[in-house]
């Protein structure tokens, strides 16, 4: 496959786009689906989540000192994220930047698993004292009937999510209440991309995340496969010359 290059500088801003939404919804899905078709292509960079796979502390806990320290590690892992997406912004131009997770979703979890105030207050001014490198988010929503289905079916895959209280209803509902206060405000108007995913297959939903991508970067995942086709037949002619010259 054709693996391309950029200049490390240029005219044109990065792009930092989010990809958000209650857990389960299926937005890691989006993320790594789209992270796997443009894996040749420098254009693209992408950010996980956090940097530690297994949580020192089980997320969504009803243990509220639990929680909090939860929510701790987890904003930690947004900072040194948001700290390398910086770096990464300020060598490169002309990229699009894809993040699995709002930084916001910290303060949404928090709201949802009802810390006492004084642990939220700490949460809310450490989140406030960065600044945050983020464009737009895109948010996947469903009714919590098709996140909770998925989610059993992503958990039986990972046994160690079905600690993290992912499929309580009462949870859930609070967390898409909070997503829904505090993405849809004004101050966020313009920034978010709503796309509901409740009868939608995964497939479907990326072919509407890179419709967003590709209208408001100015990038064409179509112009792309035709490049790549081009250069491949390009190369396959130039191999057989050089055949045809040893013959």
């Amino acid at each position: 496959m054709v693996r391309r290059t950029y200049r490390n500088k240029g005219s044109k801003d990065n792009i930092v786009f989010s990809i958000s939404g209650a857990h389960g919804v299926g937005k890691s899905t989006i993320f790594h689906l789209l992270k796997n078709q443009t894996e040749t292509n420098h254009k693209f960079k992408f950010f996980p989540e956090r940097y530690v796979k297994k949580p020192p502390f089980p997320l969504g806990s009803r243990n509220k000192e639990i929680a909090f320290r939860s929510e701790i590690h987890f904003l930690q892992q947004l900072i040194k994220r948001n700290k390398n997406v910086w770096t990464y912004d300020n060598r490169y131009n002309g990229r699009i930047i894809i993040l699995d997770r709002t930084p916001l979703c910290v303060l949404v979890y928090s709201k949802a698993l009802f810390l006492k105030e004084k642990d939220f207050q700490l949460i809310l001014d450490t989140y406030n004292s960065v600044k945050w490198r983020e464009d737009k988010i895109i948010y996947l929503s469903a009714t919590p009937e098709e996140i909770i289905k998925r989610t059993i079916k992503r958990g039986s895959l990972e046994k160690e999510r079905r600690l993290w209280n992912e499929t309580e209803k009462n949870y859930l509902d609070n967390v898409l209440l909070f997503y829904k206060k505090m993405l849809f405000t004004e101050e966020n108007k313009g920034k978010i991309i709503h796309i509901d995913t409740t009868n939608l297959p995964p497939y479907q939903v990326l072919e509407q995340v890179k419709a967003y991508v590709e209208d408001i970067s100015g990038y064409s995942f179509t112009q792309k496969l035709t490049d790549q086709r081009l250069y491949e037949e390009k190369s396959d002619e130039t191999q057989q010359t050089r055949i045809n010259r040893f013959l």
